[in-house]
């Protein structure tokens, strides 16, 4: 099954209902406007509780499994009676939270890319990603103004994301500007052809505009459209890339192409209104949104287990936490002190090394207490993720078991205390040169034991190392300023059930909303990587 969910007043929404329709896709369309004025709604969290909207004719129940394709417009703004705005509000937040949860696919999640609202940080944005853009300047300064657009040939161009024509400004326009008019947004003017791409998943469709003026959306009378144009290899694969990277599965990517060539990156729109290349296209957009729909393949980066332990299995390990309290090692700051139960390559290894007591040791001196008084839990974790990567899995014998984070009490944190990382302890471990070891194969996974009574997860960005890794080839990156410019989901935890992850997105301990003195936050933490066609786990 598949939903379409958005406007009927929207061409792009109406446009992908009728290709898919034609193609007899199996499409389940939900009309937000009819839902909102006529019907009703229940959407629930956690997911695995039973969600569903209504327009008042039918109700669709939501499939947390199945494949979205999302255009949500939120008209609370435009109703004229308070009981309407209020509706769409509530409707919206409700549907964009569950969307952001549920493991199915969704084009787009509704998160993703909120950059493209400010465009002085959407063109930093690509910048980072080492696109070619032109100089621009965001005041409300006359001054620097009317000498920005003296400098260069200048376009004028929308601050924020709502859709706007750009025109060329001329500098004596700003002579008798006012700051209180500000702030304005002005872009050097590449000449050249308009190319715009849209990316789907890893593949592409684009088409070349040739037109004499500036915004060629608002001439199409004077506009010469070319389906089916190729990218520079490398520029295909940066934009695919730069796709994925963004947390995005379908992108309009705007370009100028100058008459040497050179492609100069104007926008990437998190929810492109398509309709009209599509028709040019002879519909291949469309095929390729309901080929990526349509693939069964697993499209979320993280993955949560079936029930791994029972709630009682759960309280039986924790009493064994709980017996073994002397030998917790205390950890953490003074006001955020937290325990292991183990040794922890990320905690015991490069600059946190103790030649006194190094990880090797503690990891020599805890894994006999582990195997001792967990055996039973290692030999449940093994046999799960060898059913589910269809791999062997073993426990490396020379390195820390995985082991458990205690937080008790007030200690739990209640607020995003614990810095972003990347998951590269594999880095301070020593690897067999004449292995056959597959570093782009690595996962980072948490069993929760117990958890506070409101709940605990994981956030996880849409940037991941991989990515810096590429990026860093054009530009260095302060590592600080990256949550600014990425989106960060929440990822709840149920008690027994294994969450999974490559370990090379960007993530953190979750804070929780309150914290008791009875409350008690316990994972087994462990990490893989895939050596010589087995996954060899530790910590």
């Amino acid at each position: 099954m598949m939903y379409l969910i958005g406007l009927d007043s929207d061409r792009t929404f109406c446009h992908f209902a009728q290709i898919a329709q034609e193609r007899n896709i199996d499409l389940q369309i939900i009309n937000l406007r009819e839902v909102v004025n006529q019907g009703d709604w229940s959407i629930d969290l956690p997911i695995h509780i039973h969600s569903w909207l209504s327009d008042g004719q039918q109700t669709f129940n939501l499939d947390p499994n199945s494949s979205y394709y999302c255009r949500l417009i939120d008209l609370s703004s435009v109703q004229t009676e308070p009981k309407l705005a209020h509706r769409w509000r509530g409707l919206m937040t409700a549907i964009v939270a569950w969307l952001e949860m549920i493991p199915g696919k969704v084009v787009n999640r509704p998160g993703f890319r909120s950059d493209n609202n400010s465009k002085p940080l959407h063109e930093l944005c690509l910048q980072y990603y080492g696109f070619k853009v032109a100089p621009s300047i965001t005041s409300s300064d006359p001054a620097r103004l009317f000498e920005f657009a003296s400098a260069q040939p200048a376009i004028v161009k929308a601050i924020s994301g709502i859709r706007a024509d750009s025109r060329m400004v001329e500098p004596q326009e700003f002579l008798d500007f006012s700051p209180a008019q500000g702030p304005v947004h002005l872009q050097q003017f590449i000449q050249g052809d308009d190319v715009r791409v849209h990316v789907i998943g890893d593949r592409y469709q684009a088409e070349l505009v040739k037109c004499p003026t500036v915004d060629y959306r608002r001439d199409h009378d004077l506009s010469e459209h070319f389906p089916d144009h190729q990218l520079p290899e490398s520029l295909a694969e940066q934009t695919v890339n730069a796709t994925q990277a963004f947390g995005l599965t379908f992108a309009g990517w705007d370009f100028k192409r100058t008459p040497e060539g050179e492609y100069f990156c104007l926008e990437a729109n998190p929810m492109p209104g398509y309709d009209g290349y599509d028709r040019r296209c002879d519909h291949k957009i469309t095929d390729l949104l309901i080929d990526y729909l349509s693939d069964d393949q697993e499209a979320s980066s993280v993955s949560m287990s079936h029930e791994i332990l029972t709630i009682e299995e759960c309280e039986k390990v924790y009493q064994g936490i709980a017996d073994l309290r002397e030998d917790w090692l205390p950890r953490g700051r003074a006001d955020r002190l937290f325990c292991t139960l183990g040794a922890a390559s990320y905690l015991d290894c490069g600059e946190y090394d103790d030649p006194q007591d190094s990880y090797w040791q503690k990891a020599e001196r805890y894994n006999p207490l582990l195997w001792k008084n967990f055996g039973w839990l290692y030999a449940r974790v093994r046999h799960y993720l060898e059913s589910i990567l269809n791999a062997p899995v073993s426990y490396r014998e020379d390195a820390a078991l995985p082991g458990f984070h205690i937080w008790l009490g007030y200690a739990i944190p209640t607020r995003s205390l614990v810095s972003l990382h990347c998951d590269l302890q594999y880095q301070h471990l020593e690897w067999n040169s004449e292995s056959a070891i597959d570093f782009s194969k690595t996962l980072s996974f948490t069993l929760p034991i117990q958890l506070p009574e409101s709940g605990g997860g994981l956030d996880l960005s849409d940037f991941n190392h991989l990515e810096f890794l590429s990026i860093s080839q054009y530009n260095r990156i302060d590592w600080n300023l990256i949550p600014r410019f990425r989106s960060s989901h929440y990822h709840a935890y149920q008690i027994g059930q294994l969450m999974i992850h490559s370990g090379y997105t960007l993530h953190r301990v979750a804070p929780t909303s309150a914290a008791k003195n009875t409350d008690k936050r316990v994972t087994l933490q462990g990490h893989g990587v895939f050596v010589d066609g087995t996954w060899q786990l530790y910590w």
